[in-house]
Formats: structure tokens, C-alpha cells, sequence
């Protein structure tokens, strides 16, 4: 694994836990953003990739196993980790890592189901992203070496 992140790749973290806007179902005044939220505001982009998956504490839910288990070896596309995190599923510390091939195109992790970190060289998803969470900001430098870089889809 690599230790820093491709250079080209711009990183930006937001906020998990957010407020509901007007008219939004309101179960509650806060919602969490899910993977299979932002599976989907990829759109286009992420619809071709073959995620790796690397969940701490994987063994302590069959999901979380389940779904590590099915990104192992070549990987599993994005229709089906959507399938397999859909609706709801929180994670609490976990790596998703997107390839076209084997060359990395988006990190997706999910820190202490407080916050995402999203790293990618495409800078048309990260503006779309700081669009959809104008709370977005660079990532931390300390975040950034805390990351497991795979260089490659075996590497997770």
C-alpha cells in the first residue's frame, strides 16, 4: 500500500451526520449519509468502477463480512456494493477504494461515522460534491497519512 495518496488526487472531507432541509421526511432533524448516498451522486462517474472494500472490524457483523468477502479478489462493481449497502447501512471505520481497471480513481472512507473523506484526481466530482456539502473542506495532511493508499485492487 502506499503510504501517500496518487499525486494528482484532490481530497475533501465532510460532515456524515446532517441537517434535514424543509419539506425533507422529517423522522428526525438529522440524517446520516450513506455509502449508497454517495454511490449514487457519482453518478456516471463511479458507475464503471470495481470497488475494493476495507471495513475495521469487519468480523464482528455478517454484513460488514459479507461485503468485504464480495469486493475480495477482482472486486465487486458499483451496482453491486449499492445492492449489498442499500438503503442504510452505517459503517463506523471503513475504506472504499473505486478502480477503472487497475489504475485507483476515488477513495471513498468513512471515519468514526463522523465524517467522509472523498480523494480523487477527477475535479468535476469533487466540485460536485462540495456543491451537494458546501461544508467541505481540504482534508487534514494527518488524515491524508492515515489513509491505506492501494496502489492497486490486489493491494487490499
Amino acid at each position: 500500500m502506499m503510504a501517500r495518496p496518487p499525486g494528482a488526487f484532490q481530497s475533501i472531507t465532510f460532515a456524515a451526520w446532517r441537517d434535514r432541509l424543509p419539506g425533507q421526511n422529517r423522522a428526525s432533524d438529522r440524517y446520516y449519509v450513506t455509502l449508497a448516498e454517495l454511490l449514487v451522486r457519482l453518478g456516471s462517474f463511479g458507475l464503471g468502477l470495481t470497488w475494493k472494500v476495507r471495513i475495521d472490524d469487519a468480523r464482528l457483523s455478517t454484513r460488514f463480512a459479507e461485503i468485504e468477502k464480495a469486493s475480495s479478489g477482482a472486486g465487486i462493481g458499483t451496482l453491486e456494493l449499492l445492492a449489498l449497502v442499500a438503503p442504510d447501512l452505517q459503517f463506523v471505520d471503513a475504506d472504499f477504494a473505486g478502480y477503472a481497471g487497475n489504475e485507483l480513481k476515488v477513495v471513498l472512507r468513512e471515519f468514526d461515522s463522523t465524517s467522509w473523506d472523498l480523494c480523487t484526481a477527477d475535479a468535476s466530482v469533487v466540485r460536485e460534491i462540495r456543491q451537494d456539502f458546501p461544508d467541505a473542506v481540504p482534508t487534514p495532511e494527518e488524515v491524508l497519512e492515515e489513509i491505506p493508499w492501494p496502489a492497486n485492487r490486489r493491494d487490499i
